[in-house]
C-alpha cells in the first residue's frame, strides 16, 4: 500500500501543473466579439490557429460560412460580431 501512496504527490504535482500551463495559455483579444468567437471558434481551434491568418472582413465572412457549413454554431445576431471582430483583431496588415 506504501507505493500507492508515495504516488500521489508525485500525481498531484504533475495534474498542477498542467492546470498552471492551462492559465497561461493565449486567448482571444479583449473587445466586442470576442466571447462570441470564444463560444463559436474555440470550439474546433486554439486561438493560435486563428491568429495565424490574415484576412480582410469578406474573407473573415467567407471562412464564418465555411465554418458554418462544418457544424459551427453561429447565431445571425452573432455573425456579423464575429466578422467584425476577427477582422479587427486579425485582418491584414495586423
Amino acid at each position: 500500500m506504501k507505493p500507492v501512496w508515495m504516488a500521489l504527490p508525485i500525481m498531484a504535482a504533475l495534474l498542477a501543473g498542467g492546470l498552471r500551463a492551462q492559465d497561461t495559455a493565449p486567448s482571444f483579444p479583449a473587445g466586442e466579439g470576442q466571447a462570441a468567437v470564444q463560444t463559436a471558434c474555440a470550439a474546433c481551434h486554439p486561438p493560435a490557429i486563428v491568429a495565424g491568418k490574415r484576412y480582410d472582413a469578406d474573407k473573415w465572412a467567407e471562412v464564418v460560412d465555411q465554418m458554418i457549413g462544418k457544424g459551427a454554431k453561429v447565431s445571425d445576431a452573432d455573425y456579423d460580431v464575429i466578422v467584425a471582430y476577427l477582422a479587427k483583431n486579425y485582418g491584414v496588415g495586423k
